[in-house]
């Protein structure tokens, strides 16, 4: 019952430390919240069209 809460806590702890010194070290991703809906083709076009080249 407290398992749960605790891993997630763990979780966004880490990644709140990944954002801190992001600034120190290698790029890391910083935002991981899904893309609203209604904006969804037009992110899916973007990563497309860099993933062909153009």
């Amino acid at each position: 019952m407290i398992a749960r809460p605790l891993r997630e806590l763990k979780q966004r702890v880490s990644e709140e430390l990944l954002r801190r010194s992001a600034e120190k070290h290698a790029p890391v991703p910083i935002d991981r919240d899904p893309v609203p809906v209604e904006y969804a083709d037009a992110v899916r076009q973007y990563y497309e069209s860099l993933g062909s080249g153009r």
